[in-house]
C-alpha cells in the first residue's frame, strides 16, 4: 500500500491554486472564454473576433499602438475574406461573418 511521508502537503487533483482545494473554488470565479461569452448571447460575432484578435495579438502590446491596431487590423480583415478561415470561424461559432460596413 501506498503512504504520504509525514510533513508532506497534499493538494486534491484538480486545484488551480495548491493553497484552495478545488471545492472551494466557486464555479462563476472560472474565466469565460469569448465562445461562452458568444454562446451565452453577451458577445455579438464581430464581438468575438475582436475577442479572439485580442487575445491572438495580447503578446504585442510593446509595439506603438498604431502598429498594433494594423496588425489587428489585417487579422479581422483576414478573418473575414479568407475561405479557409471564415470556415473555421462558421464552424466554431456556427455564424458567418458578415461584410464590414466600412
Amino acid at each position: 500500500m501506498f503512504e504520504v511521508p509525514t510533513g508532506v502537503a497534499t493538494t486534491p487533483v484538480g486545484s488551480l491554486d495548491p493553497a484552495r482545494p478545488a471545492e472551494q473554488i466557486e464555479p462563476t470565479q472560472a474565466v469565460r472564454g469569448a465562445l461562452e461569452r458568444l454562446r451565452a448571447g453577451e458577445l455579438d460575432l464581430r464581438g468575438y473576433v475582436d475577442a479572439k484578435v485580442q487575445e491572438a495579438t495580447a503578446h504585442l502590446s510593446a509595439l506603438p499602438p498604431i502598429e498594433l491596431e494594423n496588425i489587428r487590423s489585417a487579422l479581422r480583415e483576414r478573418l473575414a475574406s479568407d475561405p479557409t478561415l471564415t470556415d473555421l470561424l462558421h464552424t466554431a461559432t456556427g455564424e458567418v461573418l458578415p461584410p464590414d460596413d466600412d
